[in-house]
């Protein structure tokens, strides 16, 4: 057979492009990823066009610019079963094995029933990527700018029904055996080959790794409006923006030549409606009420299929106090719950967090997530933010890490993680 190898990494590395059935509320600029997610009513300035444009009416300054970039990744499975499938030496052994059917040693014949066992309890096991990039703009009232965001996701899909280890031998094509566990072989033929083989089904794309993706382009046109009455100020605002998205989809052969059975994008644009909210109460004084409702006209991009990938509402609700003149707080909670492309898991975050910021040069942020949803892996995430630098030139650097964690083989690393680092001006 081919030399096995999976390729997981290369397919992550295909760009911002992603997929077909989901997309989940995005946690989008320096302090949401680093206080527990929170923005809708912590996040005037210039990234409040994505997060609340509301919050554009209540902005301390007269201009914010910022740019960031960062990458986030989710492992469901996936990635303990790619490093367990590489530390049984499968991969070498079946080789080995196919090239010499008639002199296959019992080490190899260990290591190929090892593997054979993670590969048939590896179906279903996910890895994601979520790259972002974003450039933000607040000029009073009114904002703008281009954000990106993607989701894709590997999933590895594991035929059940060829569990046997029959190899074809190349040395005499037409030959078949099947190798036990024990160490003896067996004569086999064509039709157990095609029905049962892990060989064959890893060979024909019956076993393979299916990737799935939606990469989406937002250039929003913002503002916002503040209302005083007797009881409290009341802002309100809206987007409208531009939308390109790409969808994409692959069927990657599992095999060393990292080429993949079927390869579809298709790119389309089309328009999205963000309304936001937020509310000062006059008796409770530093503190605001806010809420956001994302693509409200449900907008849709074309597949190459010729199917409609329809981006669903989401709306988040948050709140954000000014404890001391330099201590905040804010937590924000996904009233809806967003579908995935990971197929048992759903996305409904909760979280919040402090920033501290006792001068105009200095901030520092920590904060708790989790995701609500039933088979989340990551448990509690753990958020933290360092900026520093001048009023008109800042840099910030925020991050996360799941408080769960996978250990193969003595290394260990969370299921979760994201980095993000901005450059943010203010006048």
């Amino acid at each position: 057979m081919n030399k096995v190898k999976l390729s997981i990494v290369s397919a992550l590395l295909l760009g911002t492009v992603s997929s077909l059935s989901a997309m989940q509320f995005q946690t989008v600029g320096y302090k949401s990823i680093s206080m527990g997610g929170a923005s809708v009513a912590n996040s005037s300035g210039s990234l409040s066009s994505y997060n609340n444009p509301a919050l554009l009416a209540k902005s301390k300054y007269d201009v914010e610019i910022s740019v960031s970039g960062g990458a986030s990744y989710y492992d469901h499975g996936a990635g303990a079963s790619m490093k367990s499938l590489q530390d049984t030496g499968f991969i070498d052994s079946m080789d080995r094995a196919t090239n010499d059917t008639a002199n296959i040693t019992q080490s190899d014949i260990d290591n190929i029933y090892a593997g054979k066992d993670v590969i048939l309890g590896m179906d279903g096991d996910a890895v994601s990527i979520q790259p972002q990039a974003s450039v933000g703009f607040q000029i009073g009232s009114f904002g703008f700018g281009v954000y990106g965001t993607s989701d894709a996701v590997v999933t590895a899909k594991v035929s059940q029904a060829h569990d046997k280890m029959i190899l074809e031998d190349t040395a005499n094509p037409g030959n078949y055996i099947e190798v036990l566990a024990d160490g003896t072989t067996a004569a086999s033929n064509i039709g157990a080959y095609q029905a049962s083989s892990m060989e064959y089904a890893l060979n024909n794309g019956l076993t393979y790794a299916d990737v799935q993706g939606i990469g989406v382009v937002e250039v929003p046109l913002s503002y916002g409006h503040a209302l005083s009455s007797s009881v409290g100020t009341f802002y309100v605002g809206g987007s409208l923006k531009y939308m390109q998205a790409t969808t994409y989809t692959e069927k990657l052969k599992i095999d060393n030549t990292g080429n993949s059975a079927t390869k579809n994008d298709k790119t389309s644009n089309g328009f999205g409606v963000d309304l936001g909210f937020a509310y000062e109460p006059k008796i409770i004084k530093d503190m605001t009420i806010g809420l956001v409702a994302k693509n409200l006209n449900s907008p849709s991009f074309d597949t190459v299929s010729g199917t409609q990938v329809v981006i669903d509402p989401m709306v988040r609700v948050g709140i954000a106090y000014d404890i001391f003149e330099s201590l905040e707080f804010a937590a924000d909670f996904d009233v809806t719950s967003n579908k995935t492309f990971i197929a048992d898991l759903d996305n409904q975050m909760i979280g919040g967090g402090l920033a501290y910021h006792p001068a105009s040069w200095f901030s520092l942020r920590g904060g708790l997530m989790q995701n609500m949803a039933a088979n989340d892996k990551s448990g509690l995430v753990y958020t933290a933010g360092l900026g520093f630098g001048l009023k008109w030139f800042q840099i910030d650097l925020s991050a996360q890490m799941a408080s769960q964690s996978s250990t193969v083989n003595g290394t260990t690393y969370p299921q979760e993680g994201k980095v993000n680092l901005a450059l943010v001006s203010r006048w």
